[in-house]
């Protein structure tokens, strides 16, 4: 196979170095294109009106062309800029000026190895351009996506400053493999699982987001490609989407030094609705009662309202960015470099996240044939952390478990000013307050992302290009639990934790690239090449325990008298790949695409370690044809559809291979001797998970582009899905990694872009709508409790609450719940069999929501400018396991809890304090559906006649995630429970030297 396409690659490669040497001969145009600022435009395509000439402007801007008719007409066109056609008039020398335009056909767009204008695009591709994300306090690239493009599920893991967010792009494809989808940054291939260190062993940490290093304000573009045709040019890391970032370069004949800066302040976006001090009291009376305990409390109402715990561990919060960048594109040089400073605190008390960055970007073009281009990026952040995730059994409670678990009716501080840590009822308890300003808990990260590329030009419409990319990635993790202030800390006498890991991933690819325009009718680029990457990841951490002292704490492992577990691990994976791609354009109006690329990768079995990934799109301008001529008010007509195989495997590391544990001793002859024995069976069978996927798109545009749509309608199936399947105990193995079961996802997206008004008044409006239906189409070997065919993944089982019993006459008249009490919860015997069990259990609800949508208005007038930003989810459920509205539990409650039934309130429909058949059942059962405003943005430009030195500077006022509306219980809908998300306000200043 691999000599087969290298034959076919160097055949191809000949070939085109051939045709490109046959050119026409005839009188030799030179000249340059610029735009109407004077910037030299390249890549600019001319052609000699009715004939097959054709030419393209260097890096500088400057073209050369062989004519036939000294006074023929060259037609111009470029990226954004509307067609020109220039009368030679038997000149020589031509140097031609060209016009913006804004029609979105000529938008230029990222794809896989290369850019293509908007109306060739045959695949699904959304854009979301550095404009629309400017000047958002955004602490990672994925925050700035959400809502942002059809078809993109972005959902808050943490509100903590570095904290993760999920990106589903079309829905899931995997159900034990990764989700995320490849990030692509200045070409390198980049996913997205943290690098972090781990935590101690009681799960004290939740790891950070690994895009977290990117500094956004870096960013010129974001490409989201979608169908197969777009991503199966990435193979085996395709199948959840692709996320191509590309960073800024120099632009403008001169150099331009550019600030900028915003300040802001955050508040907790919404707080619980909880009991007071009194409230509580009474409830905990109740609870008491309901298990024929002593009550707690003689008089509620002397506690009053207690202490609110939300108003002692949130606080108003600042944050700044400060960024400098110098950017120019004059000669054959052409540069970007940006220093820039972040700095978060928390809206929790003792969390915040600062980041040092630094960039370089630059384009060389050392002769005609040759250009130089490096990107690289430094980054530095220090993460203070607080938990943000719980431990389970109460060991480590994240944030907003210690709020609603904490009693008000405890005073932050006793009447000899010591922190209160304990309260009715706390078999685990710590003051909040002081477990958080206590924990240690810092997590210091370097990262280095830079590529290097040299491409060459033989001769005209052939280049070759070679890349060499690396990743280097360190991050350094220490904890600390105090004995006298946390829970674990005091069940341990100090815990503490050092971890290090060291990741270095190196890139290299190199590709040909053959371009040619023949008879002006017939556009023609073929894409060959060859790519290897390969990863090292190393860590190493220490875990000890028993100090002497809390104030030195991790500073001093060697006092610690405790168990220390020490643990080490490396991997490595590498992975070579071969690609191709033939683009065809005839006559501007039929579009095909067609790609390839094989994949072989070190993760899978001895039998498997190769994948192949073809794909094939098709689009038809119907708006080129002559019969549309007459339709004035059409501007753009082009449907299309494309079919591809995409991969995933991201399972990690060896997990073919069989495995050893050195953790086992055996006896022989009475004494102990070290051991080893087999965890997991070998499976040279491992293979992708491969996904097909077929998209049918239609794009529109009305009124000369004024009016925009594109809609798509696609079907997923992932096969072969990487499972872990139970293995029988006598086989002596607890489960083994197969290929096994199918899973599909089906759905449609639509965007309606429209420029409302024009003129000194502008209004432009974008939205964007997509609905995706999951479905198990088979399990086969694998077996689960939660999963089932027929259904999405990420259900909810449980039973159907109807309610209370309200007294001892409504027990008696069932037979269906014994041992139950006036009060307790009420289910429905489902099958009906006349006994509650397991088979009365339903799927009652589902993670995943049924659609999801965003709203963009941006308002201008004169130099003001005004944007509203809406997003929003519906259909999805949560099921609420926190206590929050468990009235089992003796921690705070939420206020809709003073309607539960008691002896004095037989009408409450909730479940009396301390009830005892406490069964997951539709009574926790949340609709997670919201509404959010996530950005408004007010804006004044200064104008030349004001501040001529700093012309197209701006002010602005920011405010984001400022409102919600919600049926949700709970901090966030959309998340970040753990550690609840902020509202920002915020004025920023962008000044332009």
């Amino acid at each position: 196979m691999r000599t087969k396409f290298y034959s076919t690659l160097f055949t191809l490669c000949v070939l085109c170095t051939l045709a490109a040497g046959a050119q026409e001969k005839g009188r030799v145009i030179t000249g340059s294109i610029l735009s109407a600022s004077g910037e030299k435009l390249a890549g600019a395509s001319l052609i000699e009106k009715g004939t097959g000439n054709a030419a393209r402007s260097d890096s500088a801007g400057n073209f050369r062309i062989s004519v036939t008719d000294a006074n023929g007409v060259l037609v111009v066109s470029y990226i954004g800029f509307k067609t020109k056609e220039v009368k030679i008039g038997g000149r020589s020398a031509i140097h031609i000026m060209m016009d913006a335009s804004s029609s979105s056909v000529q938008e230029v767009v990222v794809v896989g190895y290369g850019t293509q204008q908007r109306k060739d695009i045959t695949g699904a591709i959304s854009s979301i351009s550095a404009s629309t994300i400017k000047n958002q306090p955004a602490v990672s690239v994925d925050q700035l996506i959400q809502g942002r493009a059809a078809g993109v599920d972005v959902s808050q893991a943490s509100g903590a400053p570095g904290g993760r967010l999920n990106i589903r792009i079309r829905g899931a494809s995997s159900l034990n493999a990764g989700n995320e989808p490849l990030f692509v940054i200045d070409d390198i291939p980049v996913y997205n699982n943290s690098k972090d260190p781990s935590g101690t062993s009681y799960g004290t940490f939740t790891p950070t987001n690994a895009l977290a290093s990117l500094n956004p304000n870096d960013i010129e573009s974001i490409q989201v490609l979608k169908d197969a045709s777009a991503t199966a040019i990435y193979g085996s890391r395709g199948s959840n989407g692709v996320i191509i970032i590309t960073t800024k370069r120099g632009s403008g004949s001169k150099m331009t030094v550019d600030y900028n800066g915003y300040y802001g302040v955050q508040t907790v976006a919404n707080k619980l609705e909880l009991m007071n001090g009194q409230q509580h009291a009474e409830y905990l009376n109740d609870w008491a009662e309901s298990r024929n305990l002593p009550i707690p409390f003689a008089d509620p109402a002397a506690i009053g309202k207690g202490t609110d715990w939300q108003d002692e561990l949130f606080r108003p919060a600042a944050i700044q960015n400060h960024q400098v960048s110098l950017s120019s594109a004059k000669g054959n040089l052409r540069y970007f470099v940006s220093g820039n400073y972040f700095n978060q605190d928390g809206i929790v008390i003792n969390s915040n996240l600062k980041r040092y960055s630094f960039r370089v970007n630059a384009d060389a073009k050392l002769n005609e044939k040759v250009k130089f281009s490096q990107s690289m990026s430094f980054s530095r952040t220090v993460n203070r952390a607080v938990p943000t995730t719980g431990a389970g059994s109460g060991n480590i409670r994240s944030v907003g478990e210690k709020i609603y678990a904490t009693s008000p009716t405890v005073p932050v501080f006793d009447e000899n000013g010591n922190y209160v840590d304990y309260w009715y009822n706390a078999a685990k308890a710590e003051s909040p307050v002081a477990s958080l300003l206590t924990i240690s808990n810092k997590l210091e990260g370097d990262n280095f992302l830079g590529n290097l590329s040299l491409e060459y030009q033989p001769v005209k419409d052939l280049t070759f290009k070679s890349l060499i990319g690396i990743n280097l990635i360190s991050r350094n993790n220490q904890e600390y639990y105090p004995r006298a202030t946390t829970y674990i800390g005091g069940l341990l006498g100090g815990l503490g934790m050092i971890g290090e890991r060291k990741v270095t991933n190196i890139l290299n690819e190199n590709t040909v690239r053959y371009a040619k325009i023949f008879r002006e009718k017939h556009n023609l680029e073929l894409l060959g090449g060859f790519s290897w990457q390969k990863e090292q990841d190393f860590s190493a951490t220490t875990q000890p325990s028993g100090f002497a002292d809390d104030r030195l704490g991790i500073n001093s492992i060697g006092s610690a008298t405790g168990s220390t577990i020490i643990a080490s691990s490396l991997n490595e994976w590498s992975m070579a790949s071969f690609l191709g791609r033939m683009n065809y354009q005839y006559d501007n109006k039929y579009l095909l695409t067609v790609s390839f690329r094989a994949d072989g990768s070190s993760r899978f079995g001895a039998n498997n370690k190769w994948g192949y990934f073809p794909s094939m799109a098709a689009g038809y301008r119907l708006s080129e044809e002559p019969f549309m001529e007459g339709l004035k008010f059409l501007s753009d007509l082009k449907i299309r559809g494309s079919y591809g195989l995409t991969g995933n495997q991201e399972i990690g590391s060896y997990q073919s291979l069989a495995t050893l544990t050195t953790s086992n001793t055996y006896i022989f002859d009475n004494k102990l001797y070290p051991a080893a024995r087999h965890t997991r069976l070998e499976n040279g069978e491992l293979k992708w998970e491969k996904t097909a996927q077929w998209d049918i798109g239609l794009d529109l545009a009305f009124f000369n582009d004024r009016l925009r749509l594109t809609a798509d309608y696609y079907r997923k199936n992932t096969r072969d899905l990487l499972f872990t399947v139970d293995l029988p105990a006598y086989s002596g193995y607890s489960s083994a990694l197969y290929n096994t079961g199918g899973l599909q996802n089906k759905g449609f997206e639509l965007n309606l872009g429209a420029d409302i008004f024009t003129g000194d008044f502008t209004w432009s409006a974008d939205m964007n709508f997509a609905r995706n239906n999951a479905e198990i189409t088979s399990l086969g070997r694998a077996t689960s409790t939660t999963l089932f065919v027929g259904y999405p993944p990420g259900n909810y089982l449980g039973y159907v609450f109807e309610g209370v019993f309200r007294d001892q006459a409504e027990i008696d008249a069932q037979t269906v719940q014994t041992n139950v009490k006036p009060g307790d919860a009420r289910y429905q015997d489902v099958n009906p069999d006349g006994v509650l069990d397991a088979d009365d259990r339903i799927v009652m609800g589902n993670s995943l929501p049924e659609f999801i949508y965003g709203i963009n208005n941006s308002f201008g007038y004169k130099n003001f400018a005004l944007t509203i930003f809406l997003q929003g989810s519906a259909g999805a459920n949560r099921v609420e396991g926190t206590g929050l509205t468990d009235p089992s539990d003796s921690g705070n409650k939420s206020v809709n809890l003073l309607n539960r039934w008691s002896p004095g309130n037989p009408d409450g429909n909730i479940p009396r304090a301390g009830y005892s058949n406490v069964l997951t059942s539709t009574y926790q059962l949340m609709d997670a559906s919201y509404l959010k405003v996530r950005n408004v943005q007010l804006s004044y430009t200064f104008p030349s006649t004001v501040l001529p030195r700093f012309a197209g500077s701006s002010v602005y006022l920011s405010g984001q995630n400022l409102w919600t509306r919600t049926d949700y219980v709970g901090y966030d809908p959309d998340g970040g429970g753990g550690y609840p998300t902020a509202t920002t306000l915020m004025f920023g200043i962008n000044l332009k030297l």
